[in-house]
């Protein structure tokens, strides 16, 4: 996750603190392969502008909105378009 703090100890998504394109999409495909809760292998990440969109599919009803908040922890809901299709069904509660 990449995270940098402004003058007062916000911290700040990767796109407000002014990183590029490349390392902003390497950072959230990164983050989403260490997300242990659901297998992000069919999720494309791509940019368009400033907004990460999240393409593919997922096994399961919840891992799109699990992915999305992958996502928005590193560039804020404000840059995120997903376009997710889930394949499955909704995970049982454990």
């Amino acid at each position: 996750m990449i995270l940098r703090l402004d003058g007062q100890g916000w911290s700040l998504g990767s796109v407000e603190a002014g990183h590029c394109s490349a390392a902003t999409k390497a950072a959230v495909k990164c983050a989403l392969e260490v997300a242990s809760e659901f297998d992000s292998t069919q999720i494309v990440v791509s940019m368009l502008g400033d907004v990460v969109v999240l393409e593919g599919s997922v096994r399961c009803r919840g891992d799109d909105e699990l992915a999305v908040d992958v996502a928005a922890s590193i560039v804020g809901w404000e840059h995120i378009h997903n376009r997710l299709i889930c394949r499955g069904f909704p995970k049982r509660p454990s």
